[in-house]
């Protein structure tokens, strides 16, 4: 789908998910408003880069767009969702509207209850590092480059896939991480068993051609990629366990106020990398992160150059 010169309008624009969308709309020459019960940060960003931003909801706010998309959190009965479509306008969900800007880009997805932003971010960082220019959504500002969000003339579309409302199964990713899978939101899944099968189906979108990087030491996700290699699928697991094949190894702390380790790659050492986030579960991260960027092609050594540089994620 092609955005230049369209008039898109973002209802409920001020959270992290549109307000992202919205950024990278405008980069790719759409004309962008939206609304929201309050002006926040990322609104205020938006506004002074061109958006036109308007606080509260009102049905003339969706005069003359074109394209309407509007947050998970807003409902049906949203005055503007009404006036939308009885102007014939068409609405758009986030989870559909992020599948559509996914279509014809070779995609890459980053799953899991926790650390996904992060590894996300140091994807993104890896491939702004390689020159690909990659379009990159996130849930969080990366620090250095002050964006949750950038469209790039590449062909690469990276982004956080959010499990809420099944939002990620709208996606058609070439290469999807899973970083774990820890019960979470329960209003959408009332039971770990459906939270699970989410998952799994996230897992199943991944063609044969592409990647499924999961993380060794989460059972949950080592099993949904043990189950996924052994139908057909190309599976690499991360991680800290001696079983992982790209693996973080000799994870201690480090001056800097992160961590070292020793990246290996089916126990053939790659090198020392040097983090400025702790813990070992940036490790981790940093693993998965490398695993995607090496069946990209990136080589090693730009991997670690830029997670050298990575200085971590702000919160929304």
């Amino acid at each position: 789908m092609q955005f230049r010169d369209r008039r898109v309008h973002c209802i409920g624009i001020g959270g992290a998910g549109l307000s992202a969308i919205a950024r990278v709309l405008m980069e790719e020459g759409a004309e962008v408003s939206g609304s929201d019960l309050a002006l926040s940060p990322v609104a205020k960003s938006l506004a002074r880069d061109g958006a036109r931003i308007f606080v509260g909801h009102r049905a003339d706010n969706v005069a003359g767009a074109e394209l309407v998309v509007v947050s998970s959190a807003v409902p049906a009965s949203n005055v503007e969702v009404r006036a939308a479509r009885a102007a014939g306008v068409p609405v758009f969900g986030r989870p559909e509207f992020l599948g559509r800007m996914m279509d014809g880009r070779l995609g890459v997805a980053v799953a899991g209850t926790h650390g996904k932003t992060t590894t996300t971010a140091m994807i993104a960082s890896i491939l702004l590092e390689a020159g690909r220019d990659p379009t990159f959504i996130v849930g969080g500002v990366i620090a250095g480059l002050g964006t949750n969000a950038r469209a790039g003339e590449g062909p690469l579309f990276i982004v956080e896939a959010d499990e809420y409302d099944r939002t990620f199964l709208s996606l058609q990713p070439t290469a999807a991480v899973v970083t774990n899978v820890e019960h979470d939101h329960p209003d959408c899944y009332p039971t770990f068993a459906e939270f699970r099968a989410a998952f799994e189906a996230f897992a199943a979108l991944v063609p044969p051609a592409g990647l499924l990087a999961a993380c060794w030491d989460d059972p949950v996700a080592r099993e949904l990629g043990t189950r996924r290699r052994a139908a057909g699928a190309a599976v690499t697991f991360f991680g800290l366990g001696e079983r992982a094949e790209m693996r973080a190894e000799e994870v201690r702390p480090n001056f800097a106020g992160g961590v070292d380790f020793l990246a290996t790659r089916t126990g053939q050492m790659l090198g020392l990398v040097r983090l400025r986030v702790p813990g070992a579960h940036n490790a981790s991260n940093a693993m998965a992160a490398i695993a995607v960027a090496d069946f990209l092609g990136v080589p090693f050594r730009v991997a670690r150059t830029a997670l050298t540089e990575f200085r971590g994620v702000g919160r929304r």
